[in-house]
Order: C-alpha cells, then sequence, then structure tokens
C-alpha cells in the first residue's frame, strides 16, 4: 500500500471515529428533566439554572426543544465546569405544582434562577439558540462594580438606576445582604461597591457613617436625587423593600420589548404619551405620580410612552403627534384620553380622572358616562400571542 493510500486511510478512520463521538455526545442530553424530587438540589448546585416550561401538546413548546437542546449544548462547551450553568426542562402536566408555584400562564416560559433565585423577569427574547446562550452569559455578569475614587461615580450612566455601597472593611456583614440584593435586582439596577478609605480623603456625597447606602436615581429621565438608606443595613426586612422601591420604579417606561410584560399584569394602564426628545414632560409625570398616587401600586400600572413609536395609539385617541405630550388611561378594552396636559399640574386632578374611571369601569359604582364610541385599546394585543404562546386557562 502506497504511503498516499495508507494516509488517506488513516485520514479515513479518523473522520469516522469523529462522527461517532459526535454522535454519542449528541445522544447525551445537556438539558436535564427537572420536577420536585430534584428541583431544589439543581437549583442550589449551579450558578445558573434556566429552565424551560414546556407540554408535549403545545406546539411552540415543541418548535422550542431542539433550540433549547442546542443552546444547552454550546453553553456545556463555553462553562464545561461542573455547578456553572444547568439548563433543565420542566414537563407542566406531569409537574402541576411546579406550574402552579411559578406561576405558568403559557407555555413554553422560561425562567432564569441565579444562586437559587429566580429572576424577577422571565425571557422573553428571540427564541434562537444564540439568543439563549446570550442571555445566560449577560446572567453571568460580575453583579457589582468595585471602585476606588469618587470620580469613577462621576461618569456612572444617568439613564441607569444605581445603588452605591461604602464599606469600611470587607468583613463588614453587610457585604453578604448587599451582594444578595444585587444578585437579585442586578437587572433593574446597577450596583457599585467601595471598601476601605477612599483616596481622595473625605469628599462630599459619601456617607459620613459606614456601612452606608445611597441610591442614585436616572436622572436623565426623573427629577430625582441621591438619597441615603437611613435605616438598619442589617435589617434585611428594612432594606429589601427599599431598595425594591427604588430599583423598581413606579412609573415604567413602555417599548416593544417590554410591552408584554406589562399587559400581562392585566392592570388598567395610565400612559403619558411623548415626543422622545421630550423629557421635562417624562420627569414632570413621574414626580406628580410619585407624589400624589403612590398609593394606587397594584390597582394602575404608570408607564411612560414614545409617541412617535406607539404612534397608532395616538392616533386612536383622534390626535397626532403634534397633541403631543397627551395622557390616556387603557383599560385593555378601551382608552379614555385625560383632558388637557397641563392639568397635571392641578393638585388632585389626575388622581380624581383615576378615581372616576376605576369607580366607573373596574369597581362599577358609578354608571359609565354617556360616550357612543370609546377608542379601543391598542395594548390589549400586544400582550402575550397566541401566534407565540400557547395561553392557559385550565389546560394544565
Amino acid at each position: 500500500i502506497s504511503a498516499a493510500d495508507m494516509l488517506t486511510l488513516v485520514v479515513s478512520l479518523l473522520l469516522l471515529l469523529l462522527e461517532h463521538s459526535l454522535d454519542s455526545l449528541a445522544a447525551i442530553s445537556s438539558v436535564a428533566q427537572i420536577g420536585e424530587a430534584n428541583l431544589n438540589d439543581t437549583l442550589h448546585s449551579n450558578e445558573v439554572v434556566f429552565l424551560n416550561f414546556y407540554a408535549d401538546w403545545c406546539p411552540f413548546s415543541n418548535r422550542l426543544e431542539p433550540i433549547f437542546e442546542q443552546a444547552g449544548n454550546m453553553l456545556k462547551m463555553q462553562y464545561p465546569e461542573p455547578g456553572k450553568v444547568q439548563l433543565g426542562r420542566v414537563d407542566c402536566l406531569k409537574e402541576p405544582k411546579l406550574a402552579q408555584i411559578y406561576d405558568i400562564r403559557k407555555l413554553p416560559t422560561l425562567r432564569l434562577f441565579y444562586r437559587g433565585q429566580p429572576l424577577r423577569r422571565e425571557f422573553r427574547g428571540k427564541r434562537s439558540s444564540d439568543a439563549l446562550v446570550a442571555y445566560v452569559r449577560l446572567q453571568l455578569r460580575p453583579p457589582i462594580v468595585q471602585f476606588e475614587t469618587t470620580m469613577e461615580l462621576a461618569i456612572i450612566d444617568p439613564s441607569r438606576r444605581s445603588m452605591i455601597a461604602f464599606f469600611e472593611e470587607s468583613e463588614d456583614p453587610v457585604i453578604p445582604i448587599f451582594e444578595r440584593l444585587a444578585d437579585r435586582f442586578k437587572n433593574d439596577c446597577d450596583f457599585y461597591q467601595h471598601t476601605g478609605l477612599l483616596l481622595e480623603g473625605n469628599p462630599t456625597g459619601v456617607p459620613s457613617v459606614l456601612p452606608g447606602l445611597i441610591f442614585r436615581p436616572d436622572v436623565s429621565r426623573t427629577h430625582g436625587h441621591d438619597e441615603t438608606f437611613q435605616g438598619n443595613p442589617l435589617n434585611s426586612e428594612e432594606l429589601e423593600p427599599w431598595v425594591l422601591e427604588r430599583c423598581i420604579p413606579l412609573v415604567g417606561e413602555i417599548d416593544f420589548h417590554t410591552v408584554e410584560e406589562v399587559i400581562e399584569e392585566g392592570l388598567p394602564l395610565l400612559l403619558l404619551f411623548h415626543l422622545p426628545n421630550d423629557l421635562l414632560s417624562v420627569k414632570d409625570f413621574k414626580s406628580i405620580i410619585q407624589m400624589q398616587l403612590a398609593d394606587m401600586r397594584g390597582k394602575m400600572s404608570f408607564a411612560t410612552v414614545d409617541g412617535l413609536l406607539f404612534a397608532h395609539s395616538v392616533k386612536h385617541l383622534g390626535k397626532s403627534t403634534s397633541d403631543l405630550p397627551l395622557i390616556a388611561i387603557d383599560s385593555l378594552q378601551f382608552m379614555f384620553p385625560f383632558g388637557k396636559y397641563s392639568d397635571i399640574y392641578i393638585p388632585g386632578k389626575l388622581r380624581q380622572f383615576i378615581e372616576d374611571f376605576l369607580n366607573r369601569f373596574v369597581k362599577k359604582t358609578e354608571a359609565p358616562a354617556p360616550d357612543p364610541s370609546p377608542a379601543k385599546s391598542t395594548f390589549k394585543e400586544l400582550g402575550p400571542s397566541k401566534h407565540r404562546y400557547s395561553l392557559l386557562h385550565d389546560e394544565l
């Protein structure tokens, strides 16, 4: 046999071995089957656990299955060490208790757990292996940025909310509490930490008592200012609600990435439609809601909306973008415009508008005012779509 033939034979054998190895690897699923029996062990033995809640009868679940499997294989190659990343699947028909615990209303639903704790928001992005992998990688970023001087804080993104902690020593017992809060809220706030003496001495803006925690709002979109936590930082029952209220503001921002989640909450919406560069109206609206309507959290959702991006909604109200800013309630059935935008500066006017709506259309303690043709909701159809999910009622 010639040397060339021998080389060809060796290459062919190597290719056959490689093909066999790849087939064997593909046969071993990187996605674990999760149920009540192994959920806790899985959550607490992995830094990140990404779960796909599915049902075999759901066509969207079936379409996602090979994509989720491929994402699992890609992540196993990127993070081969045990305990780093685990993808899992939960059969909601066989595990109805888990479906109930995690409030599964549609299939498939993708929920990520970081260090044993579920993220507040489910994954609602593109269903591709690359998008799923990128989402997991994003959650593995360090939740806290360490800084040495206050000059570094001067370049914090003004469009982001931030929690800034100062500790005297690395053994401070508050640090684990701060780290746990950063893990939970890192997608809602940016977290910064300094330990030890600041290099520039004792600058202004630093708490006089350590440990200290400062909240810095998204100053580009609010009239807010730095706020220092005044309670006991060792008391999680004090600290956690304080962080939650500031990292998850009363007034949200709706775009095509967030609208599905807002609609799924099922609350009526009080909306400010504004021009993209009109940040003064946004700041004023947020301040008035916070000062006058904070007690209505849970009864209404409050949000600002780019009136150009959602120009169809503005048109549906019988208005045009030249009428912006304007305010309306969307009941998820009909839309009800507020009078003149400038009336929000009259104390109690906006509250009266909301209370009239709630009394007539929610509590129904008053007869609805005559209105032959209220504009139909344009946001209801932007909730979870039957073209993307199997929406659950009594199927489970």
